[in-house]
């Protein structure tokens, strides 16, 4: 029998499109954020934790399967996880866990195939497909879901959200649901792109909806013996930028400063950045039009989501203080991270698309364990999201889910079966890093674009296969990456050795499953 007393809960804290330095305790000096960097003083921070893929659904897919994107087939936004493919939530609920999900998951689509009727399609082939709950097709996740024994469920961002919170406010308070919308904001929007005050009150909001799920989900835990595994997704600060009050006026646009870039800077880069600057690209993942705007929009649209953030903030501080009201903290791993971050004007670019800067590719990435983890420790080594799931199972006593495999290994000499690194020995203070490399794959359908990027500690090289432009960074030299060295003659040497390190790299991470289960 399992003794679940001597297994950790799980409480992972996710928000969606959440820069790294978007926190203070990763140094920003504007943004308060006070009960995530109190998780972060209680725990260990990692400064240079990378996404496998700068874009929604292919992040997450990493972070439940243990996979690259190439590996579980989600190498871009619009493409369903195969429900064929293990999960580490399953490996959990195998092993004895209880399983709860509360938020944003989007490891199915939100939108049904382009050019099919909906009403012809199978409405639990698509369980967070928005048309599916708007024309209540689905009302409710149908579980197990990927792992998840149950699933309070939010879908899209900000005006568009469904799920089961717009049918509680829908139920619950008929009416008030129009005023998440941009035309009943607090105030006539300014015209900076998607940004506008929310009218909706804070106490009505998905925040406050899905952090008092949470709470609810841990007082019914406190009386199971059983040890859970609680995913808290937060759909913020994702675009449309709206919050409602205090938060919409906590940050004066005035006091931001502009975001990282340089005059000339679009020039020295792929040919793509500056027709999408130019000419806007609607197209682009995330980007839904021209990111040329007027720097007071841009500061906006930064304020508005800071005030998202410090929301958010509130909300996971709220949650925190109920886990230790109910003696649950000092048995509980508590994470904190994001999966993907946002452009937000660096390099005159916004929020996402095949921009391999560390504005989109750097994520915060925090753990916390009182008495198990040290405390206030930052790690300024290489860690991925594929670091993320084999970290949880080790920690939590769980095997990888390989699938079929022989009783008797026929090849003794066969790889791990996940790409990944347990962190476990950097919180036990054996090691300093796991990863000499970081990998991030982003395959841009829509520009017809499959770019690659390699992640040393000191350089960072980001390969467009048949085009002849790239962009290549000292990372040491140009911390900000304002000056691609792509095409410089005294670095042509280097690139070539970057590549090749990449080949090795690339091909090490392909995928070991499934197993070999005899000779021949």
């Amino acid at each position: 029998m399992l003794n679940y007393s001597k297994r950790p809960n799980v409480l992972c804290f996710i928000t969606d499109q959440q820069r790294a330095d978007h926190l203070g305790c990763m140094g920003n000096p504007i943004v308060r954020t006070p009960n995530i960097d109190a998780i972060a003083k209680s725990g260990i921070v990692f400064q240079r934790a990378y996404v496998s893929n700068p874009l929604c659904m292919p992040a997450r897919a990493t972070l439940f399967t243990g996979r690259t994107p190439r590996g579980h087939g989600v190498r871009t936004n619009g493409i369903p996880l195969s429900n064929n493919i293990p999960t580490m939530v399953e490996a959990l609920r195998i092993a004895g866990y209880r399983t709860h999900s509360i938020g944003k998951l989007h490891l199915n689509t939100f939108d049904t195939p382009r050019g099919v009727d909906p009403k012809t399609l199978k409405p639990e082939k698509f369980p967070e497909s928005r048309w599916m709950w708007i024309n209540e097709k689905i009302k409710s996740i149908p579980t197990p879901y990927y792992g998840f024994e149950k699933v309070d469920f939010v879908g899209g961002h900000v005006s568009y959200v469904f799920g089961d919170y717009l049918n509680w406010l829908k139920e619950n308070y008929p009416g008030m649901e129009k005023l998440l919308l941009k035309e009943n904001a607090l105030e006539k929007p300014s015209g900076a792109d998607q940004c506008y005050k929310m009218s909706l009150p804070e106490e009505l909001h998905y925040n406050r909806w899905i952090a008092d799920q949470t709470i609810r989900f841990l007082e019914e835990a406190k009386e199971d013996s059983k040890p859970f595994f609680l995913w808290c997704s937060f759909p913020d600060p994702h675009h449309p930028y709206s919050v409602p009050a205090p938060w919409c006026y906590m940050y004066d646009p005035k006091d931001i400063p502009l975001p990282i870039r340089r005059e000339g800077e679009l020039e020295d880069l792929p040919p793509f950045y500056k027709k999408i600057y130019e000419e806007g690209a609607p197209l682009v993942s995330g980007l839904l039009g021209a990111s040329k705007m007027p720097d007071k929009h841009i500061r906006e649209i930064i304020a508005m989501t800071y005030g998202m953030i410090s929301f958010v903030d509130n909300e996971i501080g709220r949650i925190i203080k109920k886990l230790e009201e109910l003696g649950l903290r000092e048995n509980t791993i508590v994470i904190f991270m994001s999966d993907h971050g946002d452009m937000m004007g660096d390099h005159w670019m916004v929020r996402k698309g095949p921009f391999h800067f560390d504005g989109l590719l750097k994520i915060p990435f925090i753990w916390s364990f009182p008495g198990r983890f040290p405390e206030g420790r930052v790690i300024k080594s290489l860690v991925s999201q594929i670091d993320f799931a084999p970290t949880i199972l080790d920690l939590c006593g769980a095997p990888i889910p390989e699938g079929e495999v022989p009783e008797e290994p026929e090849a003794p000499e066969m790889l791990p079966p996940w790409p990944g690194k347990s962190l476990k020995e950097i919180f036990e203070g054996k090691l300093d890093k796991v990863n000499d490399y970081i990998i991030v794959e982003n395959d841009e359908d829509y520009l017809g674009l499959r770019l690659r990027t390699f992640i040393t500690e000191r350089y960072k090289i980001t390969i467009y296969p048949g085009k002849d432009f790239g962009e290549l960074f000292d990372l040491n030299e140009d911390p900000q990456e304002l000056f691609n060295l792509w095409w410089e003659p005294q670095f042509q040497e280097l690139k070539k050795n970057l590549i090749l390190q990449f080949t090795d790299a690339y091909i090490l991470q392909e995928s070991t499953l499934p197993r070999r289960l005899c000779h021949a």
